[in-house]
């Protein structure tokens, strides 16, 4: 198998259900999961930690950027 590089997201357009992400705020880490509902209109998305914890992540708010997944990632 092999791994998505990791990137920055700057739109909605470019998520999609299932993708693994980290949200940061001036380049601090705040928040990483996956993202479960996507909303264009807003300008946000849903996600979840692997612990369970959802969030709304705002573009406007927030650095989105891919996490690498596949080996390189564990």
């Amino acid at each position: 198998a092999h791994g998505v590089a990791p990137g920055r997201i700057r739109a909605c357009r470019e998520l999609s259900a299932g993708m693994d992400i980290e949200a940061r705020v001036g380049g601090v880490w705040h928040f990483a999961g996956r993202v479960l509902e996507i909303h264009p209109s807003m300008g946000l998305f849903w996600a979840e930690s692997p612990a369970g914890e959802r969030r709304i992540i705002e573009f406007e708010e927030y650095e989105v950027h891919r996490r690498a997944s596949g080996p390189a990632a564990a």
